[in-house]
């Protein structure tokens, strides 16, 4: 992460810190400004909510900084902008549904985070496609006919073959998609979400493919005598 852009971080996360401890407004007193037609004391109110939103977006993002690396700092305090003015918006029109059970600001963070927090898997979602996943299966399952990296030639043996059988199965009984669904969710760490977004189905759906690609697994290995106990006892140090 750039110096720039954990600077900007971390002078977010000291702001939002003052801001929260410095704040005297009351609910009630928040209600009364925000609901008025207009006027100074509604436009103070709205600035200092959506200055107090956009640090507290800027906060969360700092969370976040490992999908941040190709940001700009001019990038990410435009989002946090956009969350905030969004979640203001959202914030004014809510106001009948605030019941009062918490503070008026901590009621409004969740707008803003809420916001934030699917902005940023939206994005993520972008840079998932189909053809990426394609491209991450031949690295993912590479290991699965590398080279041995143990000097015992019996084991060598059994590793390589195992390898070989594996890779067979995976690549000639498991439908694309049961393999592309295999390689995002346990291979490559994408969410069930993001896995599903990209394969255009819903959860349950991509629940199922994995049930059934691991069950084919299984069965490909049963039908040969053969148990993941096996396999994993050959590779075991």
């Amino acid at each position: 992460m750039p110096s720039n852009l954990i600077g900007l971080f971390e002078k977010a996360n000291l702001r939002t810190n003052c801001l929260t401890n410095m704040s005297s407004r009351s609910n009630e007193e928040w209600l009364d400004a925000l609901g008025e037609r207009s006027g100074a004391a509604r436009d103070k109110a709205l600035t200092e909510l959506r200055d107090y939103l956009v640090r507290a977006a800027l906060v969360y993002l700092s969370m976040h900084r490992e999908e941040l690396t190709r940001w700009s700092q001019e990038d990410i305090q435009a989002l946090a902008e956009d969350m905030a003015q969004e979640a203001v918006m959202k914030i004014v029109t809510s106001l009948a549904s605030f019941k009062g059970a918490s503070k008026f600001t901590t009621w409004a963070y969740r707008f803003v985070i809420n916001l934030t927090a699917s902005e940023l898997r939206r994005r993520r979602y972008q840079d998932i496609s189909l053809d990426s996943l394609r491209r991450d299966e031949v690295s993912a399952f590479a290991p699965l006919i590398s080279g041995p990296d143990i000097v015992d030639p019996e084991r060598i043996a059994q590793q390589n073959e195992y390898r070989a059988l594996v890779y067979s199965i995976l690549q000639e009984e498991l439908t694309e998609r049961q393999r592309l669904a295999l390689v995002g969710v346990y291979l490559r760490g994408y969410s069930m979400d993001e896995v599903a977004d990209v394969l255009e189905i819903n959860r349950n759906a991509l629940y199922k493919l994995l049930h059934d690609a691991r069950k084919r697994l299984k069965q490909a290995l049963q039908d040969r005598y053969i148990t993941a106990t096996d396999i994993i006892s050959a590779f075991e140090s």
